[in-house]
């Protein structure tokens, strides 16, 4: 397996990686895909400043292809003289290949990032399935807090 990331050159094994996705699990993606609107918009989330500290890492397969696929991004704040703070905003392994190390491999690779740059935690919003649950309650290290989580749609 090897560790790809997500640039403007892979973007169609991404999108190879997406439909996959859709098929494996059509309850949790509801919406069609359609490549070319996905492509595009990727392209240019890639190419917009906005975006520049956000990553997303890729696990591939060289007879596979992507298989899973982890996003984060770095979020700079003038809080406590200047602070970096990580959130992990999306995990996803194909279903059929859960359960093998891809997902820890995905968060190796990140902490591996993250560590060159200085910054050695983290935070992500688990998801509330049964898997994900167990997947993350398994992490070595960590910490799960329940803290009210505002959100406002406006």
């Amino acid at each position: 397996m090897n560790i790809l990331t997500l640039t403007a050159s892979n973007v169609g094994l991404l999108a190879e990686f997406e439909r996959k996705a859709r098929v494996s699990e059509p309850d949790i993606f509801l919406s069609e895909f359609d490549e070319d609107s996905f492509l595009s918009q990727t392209l240019g989330v890639l190419d917009n400043p906005l975006y520049a500290s956000a990553k997303c890492l890729m696990c591939a397969d060289e007879k596979l292809g992507v298989i899973g696929r982890l996003d984060f991004s770095v979020l700079p704040s003038f809080a406590f003289g200047g602070s970096l703070r990580v959130y992990v905003d999306w995990v996803y392994v194909l279903k059929e290949y859960r359960h093998r190390g891809v997902a820890q491999f995905l968060f190796e690779a990140m902490e591996n990032d993250l560590k060159a740059i200085g910054i050695g935690e983290y935070f992500l919003i688990m998801a509330e399935n049964d898997e994900a649950q167990s997947f993350y309650r398994g992490f070595k290290g960590a910490e799960i807090n329940k803290h009210d989580l505002l959100t406002k749609i406006f």
